[in-house]
């Protein structure tokens, strides 16, 4: 793991004040290995991918003690998801969970704004995409209440969309959000 790009993702999350810590096992590199797996993950059906990816993350948490009450993957818009079929975000999920022996929370916020890919916007304009691009649903507060959350995607570049999500779950009464990606980008 490249430190210098984690602390500079980090300090981007922190700085939003909502995310309180990051965990993250890769840097995904244009045309390296981890962007061949990502694609493979996201738009080739590579599920066990995800899985995988997940279960480093979880060795991770436990070899770093971090405590965790309740996973909750990033959800994909609607009509995302039927396009592909799955939220990649979901597995590692499985992954995580299967190491910590943590729930997976999947009802507890969703996207309700169809929103274009961030991968060619710069960081104001990825952030003005992800603006209230999530809403948590109405039992959220009861299952959110006191508990530190780790909240997962697939990559974090400039932290928009995880803040994004993180504004609603920190406002359902979560203690605290920590992120978990399986690769940062630059």
């Amino acid at each position: 793991m490249n430190h210098s790009l984690y602390q500079e993702t980090l300090n981007k999350l922190i700085a939003y004040g909502c995310i309180d810590d990051l965990i993250s096992c890769y840097v995904f590199e244009k045309e390296g290995p981890s962007q061949h797996i990502t694609h493979a993950l996201k738009y080739q059906e590579y599920k066990s991918l995800g899985t995988e990816l997940g279960k480093k993350i979880g060795g991770l948490i436990m070899d770093w003690n971090v405590k965790i009450d309740i996973i909750i993957p990033i959800p994909l818009h609607r009509i995302k998801y039927r396009e592909r079929g799955y939220n990649q975000s979901d597995y590692i999920a499985q992954g995580i969970g299967s190491i910590i022996g943590k729930p997976i929370m999947l009802d507890a916020v969703r996207r309700i704004r169809y929103t274009q890919t961030q991968t060619k916007l710069n960081l104001e304009e990825r952030h003005i995409n992800m603006k209230d691009a999530f809403e948590t649903l109405p039992d959220a507060p009861g299952k959110l209440y006191g508990k530190t959350c780790l909240l997962v995607d697939d990559i974090i570049t400039t932290g928009a969309t995880m803040n994004s999500c993180a504004v609603k779950i920190l406002k359902a009464g979560t203690f605290s959000i920590i992120a978990a990606s399986a690769g940062l980008a630059k």
